[in-house]
């Protein structure tokens, strides 16, 4: 959440990260070039039973015994307690996030219908540019990475491709049966102060 808000605000007064060069975005942008499109943009999750949260009493922190057990303390917000089960009915996934490129088509071409310019781009030079930390890049460089824009926007995309945005627990699915960490070849990483392909 804290760099969704940097890169909003990104080429206003935000500075980049110290000790960070600028990524060579160029190189990427033509290894990205080459990722392999996936042989099947979809993919069915489900049917299946799902866990979210846990069972984390906060007034279990202050006990003696509990005070200082690191390793068997499982942390979590409040909201994540209790643990609840849910059944998830079978459902069609996007294999990867919507990229900036193909929201940027869906945009010129909806734009004026209530679509709004997502907050992470930027007119500079009568161009569409995508912030990053280290300054605005061209669309052409950042074609490929997922669009940082709000719920209402992604809502209105899925929708005109018939579509709809995945439940909490339809996603958690997904996240648990697919390798999409970071380690297991994620569809979108954080690598260069940026959520990139």
């Amino acid at each position: 959440t804290l760099l969704y808000m940097l890169i909003q605000r990104a080429g206003t007064g935000t500075l980049p990260p110290p000790g960070f060069t600028v990524p060579p975005w160029e190189m990427l942008s033509r290894q990205w070039d080459t990722i392999p499109v996936p042989s099947s943009s979809t993919v069915i999750c489900g049917p299946a039973i799902v866990t979210l949260g846990h069972d984390d009493s906060e007034a279990d922190d202050v006990l003696p015994n509990l005070r200082e057990d690191v390793d068997n303390h499982i942390f979590g917000w409040d909201n994540e307690s209790p643990r609840r089960t849910f059944e998830v009915a079978a459902f069609r996934a996007e294999w990867r996030p919507i990229t900036n490129r193909e929201f940027e088509v869906f945009w010129r071409k909806n734009g004026a219908d209530g679509c709004t310019m997502p907050g992470s781009w930027v007119y500079e030079d009568d161009e569409v540019k995508v912030r990053t930390m280290y300054g605005p890049v061209s669309m052409e460089t950042a074609q490929h990475w997922p669009v940082l824009t709000s719920y209402d926007d992604l809502l209105a995309y899925a929708r005109s491709k018939g579509g709809r945005l995945p439940t909490e627990v339809e996603l958690r699915l997904f996240f648990d049966t697919y390798e999409v960490g970071h380690e297991g070849g994620s569809n979108t990483g954080f690598r260069n102060w940026h959520p990139v392909p």
